[in-house]
């Protein structure tokens, strides 16, 4: 007879069995493969993505003062093996009529190009002419403002209204980055590009360009290009030059911790269906003993039996498999999507899914296999004797060194620095956890005779009878309580410490960037109404080498008459305004994450490029800061102006006074200064970013933890079922003697209950001692964060863990309260 068939009959015998351990393989497949995919695709992408949205040019020519001669770039063009192009940037107002929108939400950074359709641009054009001498939009723009090619819009400039059409739309980028709703743009102006000439014009600066884009062409080499621009500058005055760098650890310093438990979330539920697959198995083969010892009378070999039940867990692999990748592809693809979200990526590439597919593949295959080699083992054991003598529930036979082994993984992940520690401290909890149980019983039992009388004692006898395979069971949703317990106090304990963090170091209640801050800007500011006090600040992105890879470190001039008034960082023994007034001029303080990239001590120097080339700057101290993410460096502003050359500033800080609201000291900023605000951000707009990042984040990770969990209600169900069907006649009995359907229904559910209360119990246990072993080492973006337990996320936790053992437990209890006498008696 054909082995294939022969399965399908025998596991279509226990269809809802079936089905539920396949849907534990389906769960565990496709969570993998969503997982592996969606990273391998954001590994892949985020790269390219930055490269082709901040490197499009090689190199950044500057100058010192806000605007230099359009000359330059002239002399630039002539230069071999590259091409250029010269931009002048200013800020409008949007001339339009929308209902609710405020002046602020009408700000626009409007960006003239001496040509818009080259390399440097890379304009992906959607709709138009990039060569038609018009106004340039994204496509995100023209769906909001419903402007089209050929439609005008108008600004007002400082030479009155101002009107042009729109001759392009192109795709979402980062040259042209803009909100996506009139409600974004509060906080972000909309970006609008247009030929040089006509900004040179509209603000009456002919002649005059703001920065000079070069990319090196035809394979020409970079290193060559930037020697002809470094001899160019060094004969030219007030202009200088950067190489453009991609600093992709800057970016995204907490992708590797991210990654790291998604693929710690995506793997579980494969880990816990195999716990599913080989309790299920290991009733299976306990049930089918007679049926076995038969086989055997008739002449079939312990390899042939055994060979006949490897075919059901193929076939069981086979569909959970099949089924699992293909749900899998779907959940992957949105995985993919909520992280590009989160970290505002904006690429359309396709999933990468090769080795997605290969590890799902073969998890989805070898895992049930690998899960059911004892029971299987077990099949080629049975006695044909034994099986014709009377059967008895089996006792609960512990293996002490199962439990020394658990206990010293366990321990074992005090001395793991990693979120890997989960993995030994996750095993070792699965081997101790009948002994756990087993007093978990003991406790339970008294107080469920107390409550529940004899409803109660039956229901702590039976999960007592098979404690083995009960406690397996809770240890699925153990597992998951704990991961949760973890990462929902992860979130909110480093979102408190940012919160925290951020407050102290922000320098104020607002930062606004300016075009370029004028001299009389600073006492209109001062006397601007909400405004408590405000100071400037200058910043330049240096340019540094590092372990032979160019990377840009953020500096601040600072004064020191100011900074304790303003703080941009803060520090223990020492008040900021003293660590800069001892500051000596070829010194240089370091934030801690540039700190820990450079990987030097203090004392010791670091090499920056200054508009005299490299120099070495000695560190001489380490604060922390949230500002720029906190990625940076401080040195005395008069040094820094020395040094980098920058005769002008673009920040000012400022301090509200405590009648004004955050949002009325924007507005009336912006009725004094208008479009020459390029942005306005405070603290808790910061706050707010980063919450989102991490609650995105977390809430990706609890999500596939949720998937294992309902793993666990699977399992569940499972295995009161196999209990049900093993305890029919008795049931039937119980029935026949007076026992009601309700007690019925209620033993039943109360068991339910008590395998998820001990899980619910044990795991939130589990998790505050993972919450404390991180709380030892963990950082991110440098930050530590206290041990502390959030009662509401384990109370939430809790009722979670309790609603989806009882929401497992109906099925089971409505079957067993339908026993019928006569079909008990029938049962085999």
């Amino acid at each position: 007879m054909n082995l294939w068939l022969v399965a399908w009959r025998n596991l279509m015998r226990r269809k809802i069995r079936s089905f539920l351990t396949i849907m534990s393989i389906v769960i565990g497949v496709a969570s993998t493969f969503a997982v592996i995919a969606a990273v391998d695709s954001a590994e892949k992408a985020f790269p390219v993505y930055l490269k082709s949205a901040f490197g499009k040019a090689d190199f950044n020519l500057n100058g010192t003062e806000a605007y230099f001669s359009e000359d330059v770039y002239k002399k630039v063009e002539k230069l071999d093996q590259s091409e250029s192009i010269a931009i002048l940037k200013k800020n409008t107002k949007l001339k339009m009529e929308v209902d609710g929108i405020t002046s602020i939400q009408k700000r626009v950074d409007l960006s003239g190009y001496s040509d818009l359709d080259t390399p440097v641009t890379d304009f992906k054009v959607v709709k138009g002419n990039l060569t038609a001498g018009g106004a340039v939009i994204t496509d995100r723009t023209a769906k909001v403002w419903k402007k089209d090619v050929g439609d005008t819009i108008s600004f007002d400039t400082d030479n009155g209204m101002q009107r042009i059409k729109i001759t392009a739309i192109v795709k979402y980028t980062v040259e042209l980055m803009g909100p996506s709703s009139w409600s974004m743009a509060n906080y972000h102006p909309w970006s609008v590009a247009v030929p040089l000439r006509v900004v040179q014009d509209w603000y009456g600066l002919t002649g005059k360009i703001q920065n000079i884009q070069v990319k090196a062409i035809n394979g020409a080499s970079i290193n060559q290009v930037e020697k002809e621009l470094d001899q160019f500058v060094k004969q030219v005055d007030g202009v200088y030059m950067q190489p453009v760098v991609i600093d992709f650890d800057a970016q995204f310093k907490t992708l590797d911790s991210f990654f790291l438990a998604l693929y710690i979330a995506g793997f579980l539920g494969i880990a816990l269906s195999a716990f599913i697959i080989f309790n299920s198995m290991y009733v299976s083969m306990k049930e089918r003993k007679n049926e076995f010892a038969v086989l055997k009378t008739i002449g079939y070999t312990p390899s042939q039996i055994q060979g006949m039940v490897m075919f059901e867990v193929i076939l069981l692999s086979i569909i959970g498999t099949a089924t699992g990748l293909l749900i899998g592809y779907g959940l992957g693809f949105g995985l993919k999507s909520l992280i590009f979200m989160i970290y505002s990526i904006h690429d359309d590439s396709g999933m990468v899914l090769a080795k997605g597919v290969i590890i799902s593949l073969l998890a989805g295959l070898f895992v049930p296999v690998f899960a059911s080699l004892h029971p299987i083992r077990q099949v080629g054991r049975v006695s044909v004797i034994e099986v014709l003598k009377e059967n008895r529930a089996a006792s609960f036979k512990s293996k002490k060194w199962l439990g020394i082994i658990g206990v010293l993984l366990i321990a074992s992940g005090f001395f793991i620095k990693s979120l890997l520690l989960v993995v030994p401290l996750m095993i070792g909890i699965a081997l101790v956890f009948p002994y756990l149980f087993k007093l978990f019983d003991f406790i339970l039992k008294v107080i469920y005779k107390i409550l529940f009388g004899f409803t109660g004692e039956m229901a702590t006898r039976n999960l007592n009878r098979h404690i083995g395979r009960t406690s397996m069971t809770s240890v699925i949703l153990c597992l998951g309580i704990a991961m949760i317990v973890l990462m929902s106090s992860l979130n909110s304990a480093l979102l408190q410490t940012y919160e925290r963090i951020i407050y102290s170091s922000y320098g104020g209640n607002l930062d606004i960037m300016f075009h370029h801050i004028e001299k009389e800007d600073l006492s209109k500011l001062k006397n601007t109404e909400g405004v408590a006090d405000a100071t400037t600040y200058s910043l330049q992105a240096v340019v540094w080498d590092h372990q032979d890879k160019k990377r840009q470190l953020p500096v601040f001039g600072v004064g020191e008459k100011w900074i304790d008034h303003f703080p941009l960082f803060t520090t223990t023994g020492k008040a900021p305004s003293e660590l800069i007034k001892n500051l000596n001029k070829d010194e240089v303080i370091l934030d801690k994450i540039s700190y820990g990239v450079w990987g030097g001590k203090i004392g010791e120097t670091i090499t920056l490029q200054t508009l005299e080339g490299a120099k070495p700057f000695k560190v001489a101290a380490v604060v922390d800061t949230m500002k720029n993410s906190g990625y940076g460096a401080f040195m005395k502003e008069e040094n820094f102006k020395e040094y980098f050359g920058i005769k002008y500033e673009r920040n000012a800080l400022v301090l509200k006074s405590e009648n004004v609201s955050p949002l009325q000291l924007r507005e009336n900023i912006f009725a004094q200064f208008g479009e020459r605000i390029e942005s306005m951000f405070g603290p808790e707009d910061w706050v707010s970013v980063i919450g989102a990042t991490y609650t995105g984040s977390f809430s990706i990770i609890n999500g596939l933890i949720i998937l294992s969990i309902i793993v666990s209600g699977i399992g569940i169900t499972n295995t009161l079922l196999i209990s049900i069907m093993e305890r029919i006649r008795e049931i039937a009995m119980m029935r026949a003697v007076g026992v009601t359907r309700r007690q019925i229904v209620g033993m039943i559910l109360l068991e339910g209950f008590g395998i998820g209360l001990a899980a619910t119990v044990i795991g939130t246990l589990f998790g505050i001692l993972l919450i404390y072993i991180t709380s030892t080492f963990m950082e991110v973006n440098s930050l530590t964060f206290d041990f502390g337990v959030s009662w509401l996320i384990l109370l939430f936790t809790s009722l979670f863990g309790i609603m989806v053992s009882l929401v497992s437990s109906f099925a089971p209890a409505s079957r067993a309260a339908k026993t019928q006498l006569s079909e008990a008696l029938r049962y085999e």
